[in-house]
């Protein structure tokens, strides 16, 4: 191993380090400090059309409906939260929807539709605590096919640590692009039948199918209330562990995680279910099959306190079965002690 190797190699470890904090098994024995960590920047949308005005989900990402040949522009801004200047990249790249999430790609990767995204300066260097306005324009081709794309624009900062580790930091804004004739296409979403049980730890999960049966990809955000549980008692509003993110067509689960000192029920559950300006309730009574958590918590000690009581009966018994032995052996012995003073006095 040559010195750049092994130079190169203690870098990692200590990129890994910040990475995964105190107690994750990295040795601590060498001196050199970690690398510096890239500057804070943030990126949020300015301006959003009249029509999407008040819909939370199109003030956040970008999302439209253009027919081919139409050009989209939305301005947004890039933010340097940090204490030091930035120099930051802005740029375009590709995603998809699957699983129920929405997943970005490697680094700058493209698809179709990322390549009709142009932006009116890709690198800028900001001050400390300043911002930058930008302005994204999608020109869509006038063949360009029907159909649902996604992508985000990123601002990024990069840094370089020790020996050959470089650090990445960005953040986006999605883009959720459907082309068509003209018009909205209309978002929609159904909810399934809500289950609940236990997992190996015995804490509560449900899990609620989530379909989207619209012309758009939906992102829903689902809450959970409990109440006439056991002796009355309420509990929540419990937050479902990620935002389901859905094309047009697909399903997936929304998943709650509840805590795991509460009582198999039966509940009053209402679920509300939120995608833009788009919100369903359902109520339906539900129950944690299996042992609840604490007893499962407690299954060790009484484990423990049943073999202590058997081991104290068997003792017992032990103990029964020598004395009676001993005492049979006593009264053995004092017979052959009469009969053999019988025989002598004879």
């Amino acid at each position: 191993m040559t010195f750049r190797q092994l130079r190169a190699g203690i870098a990692l470890s200590f990129a890994l380090a910040a990475v995964a904090g105190p107690g994750a098994g990295v040795s601590r024995a060498a001196t050199l400090s970690p690398p510096t960590p890239p500057g804070r920047i943030g990126i949020k949308l300015l301006e959003i059309p009249s029509s999407q005005a008040g819909n939370p989900r199109d003030e956040e990402y970008i999302v439209d409906n253009p027919a081919p040949g139409a050009v989209v522009t939305r301005k947004f801004e890039v933010l340097n939260l940090g204490s030091t200047a930035a120099r930051v990249t802005v740029y375009p790249a590709a995603a998809t929807i699957s699983g129920g999430a929405f997943r970005f790609a490697n680094g700058d990767t493209q698809n179709e539709m990322t390549t009709w995204v142009s932006i009116t300066r890709t690198t800028l260097t900001l001050a400390p605590h300043s911002d930058a306005a930008l302005v994204a324009t999608i020109t869509v081709p006038s063949d360009a096919p029907s159909g649902e794309q996604y992508g985000v624009i990123w601002a990024q900062v990069s840094a370089r640590g020790a020996g050959n580790v470089a650090l990445v930091s960005r953040v986006g804004i999605r883009i959720y692009l459907s082309i068509g004739p003209g018009g909205a296409a209309a978002p929609g979403f159904t909810l399934g039948t809500p289950v609940g049980g236990r997992n190996a730890a015995g804490v509560p999960v449900v899990r609620v199918p989530v379909h989207n049966t619209g012309g758009t990809a939906v992102d829903v955000q689902g809450t959970l209330q409990l109440s006439d549980g056991p002796g009355g008692v309420s509990a929540g509003p419990f937050h479902a562990v990620q935002t389901d993110t859905l094309a047009p067509g697909q399903s997936y689960p929304d998943i709650f995680t509840l805590s795991p000192k509460l009582p198999n029920g039966p509940w009053q559950a209402t679920f509300t279910m939120v995608s833009g300006l788009i919100t369903k309730t359902e109520t339906v009574t539900l129950t944690f099959n299996g042992a609840p958590a604490t007893a499962a918590r407690h299954k060790f000690p009484v484990v423990l306190v049943a073999a202590a009581a058997a081991a104290v009966i068997v003792l017992a018994i032990i103990a029964l079965l020598i004395t009676r032995s001993r005492r049979s052996r006593g009264t053995r012995g004092t017979r052959r002690s009469k009969r053999t003073l019988h025989t002598t006095g004879v």
